[in-house]
């Protein structure tokens, strides 16, 4: 990622989502880049985002209708799991500035919290206190949100989180479960 695009991106997308009234929070390497690096880390390809499912179907069509008025490109991802799911929008792709990004939204299953993930063959699955409350840390000059237990979630996703790895380009802790059956 270019920082200063990936940056104005982080922005533009922030203000459509607080506009529309989404809480939301950083998440997976965005998440880490800011609590361990406080800066996006060179080696990350995207912007993660993620919030409630709960929240996020009831503004699926503002957050379009605003990231159309911004300039962000946008795709609604409401089908491409194949294990079952409701049919129900669970993430947007957007992209603008050269960089891109995605904005996840996490179900309640019982004491879990899971999304199906863009790849179709496995689930993202977190306890549900882990993303249920949120505090707040600087990031950029802006105040975004982080899962409160920083600590907890980045050790679910990433195992050794606090040691850099520019080889681990994705989730290398304990929150994948393949053909989750819960859904």
């Amino acid at each position: 990622m270019i920082e200063e695009n990936a940056k104005k991106l982080l922005y533009d997308v922030a203000d459509v989502l607080e506009s529309a009234g989404l809480p939301y929070f950083l998440a997976s390497g965005t998440c880490l880049g800011a609590i361990r690096e406080g800066k996006f880390i060179e080696y990350d390809k995207d912007i993660d985002l993620d919030c409630l499912w709960e929240d996020f179907i009831t503004k699926v069509d503002q957050i379009a209708w605003g990231f159309k008025r911004s300039g962000i490109r946008y795709e609604i991802i409401d089908h491409r799991h194949r294990a079952e799911w409701d049919g129900s929008p669970y993430s947007i792709k957007f992209a603008k500035y050269g960089e891109h990004g995605d904005l996840s939204s996490f179900k309640r299953q019982g004491p879990e919290r899971t999304c199906p993930s863009h790849a179709s063959t496995h689930w993202v699955i977190y306890p549900a206190c882990v993303l249920e409350e949120l505090d707040d840390i600087e990031f950029y000059g802006r105040t975004f949100k982080v899962p409160r237990f920083s600590n907890q979630y980045l050790g679910i996703t990433y195992g050794d989180w606090k040691t850099p790895n520019p080889k681990d380009d994705g989730m290398q802790g304990t929150c994948i479960v393949s053909n989750y059956g819960g859904v």
